[in-house]
């Protein structure tokens, strides 16, 4: 027999109203982490890569997500979930920090935010040493120095949850946008939250990690 979860039946009460109650996580551990992204399940798995320097292990990882947890107050599963999966996606398994291809300046994080949303990013968080940087003018140094600024483990695996918070603010804390084991929900945020282009890549992501965390 197959037993119905109280927070699936929680939805299905409510679904007239078009609204979820989803689960709710105050952090992940690192057995679900090693689950959701077994590329970097081992500490040694960086050392394989071509960008050992940028790459970082799940060991790692985890504490920098659940630092953003709390920092950012994004604690639906759902939402964990979407931005996991964007970040694994966007930065192969935490192998890569900045953006390789094409190579554009600027362009990185684990969530390879684009460089328009790195200096905002930049100057909130370091609002002095942005500006010190930004005065030297406008160039593919600067802004790969601003970039620098935010590389860090907190604030590279961070940043998606900044992004959600702060960018896409439509798509957090609400009762029917990034619903718990929602598949649908998460290409909606990509697509017209994030911006971003959709496929079949993506979607087997977040099914690893909706099934493990």
């Amino acid at each position: 027999m197959k037993f119905i979860s109280v927070s699936a039946l929680s939805c299905a009460l409510v679904a007239v109203s078009g609204l979820c109650i989803r689960d709710t996580t105050s952090a992940i551990t690192l057995g679900q982490l090693n689950k959701a992204i077994p590329a970097r399940a081992s500490d040694s798995s960086c050392s394989s890569v071509s960008t050992p320097d940028e790459c970082a292990p799940n060991s790692r990882a985890v504490a920098a997500i659940n630092s953003a947890i709390a920092k950012y107050g994004v604690t639906q599963r759902g939402e964990i979930v979407a931005l996991i999966s964007l970040m694994a996606y966007e930065s192969a398994n935490w192998q890569y920090n900045i953006n390789h291809f094409p190579g554009r300046p600027g362009q990185g994080t684990r969530a390879m935010l684009m460089y328009n949303f790195i200096e905002q990013y930049a100057q909130w968080l370091y609002p002095s040493e942005a500006t010190k940087v930004l005065a030297a003018g406008a160039s593919t140094d600067a802004q790969n120095n601003v970039r620098a600024l935010v590389l860090g483990d907190n604030d590279s695996f961070g940043s998606a949850f900044w992004y959600l918070v702060n960018k896409a603010s439509a798509y957090h804390g609400k009762g029917d946008k990034l619903r718990s084991g929602n598949a649908d929900d998460f290409k909606d945020y990509i697509v017209n939250g994030v911006g971003a282009g959709w496929d079949d890549s993506r979607h087997s992501i977040w099914e690893t990690v909706n099934g493990a965390i």
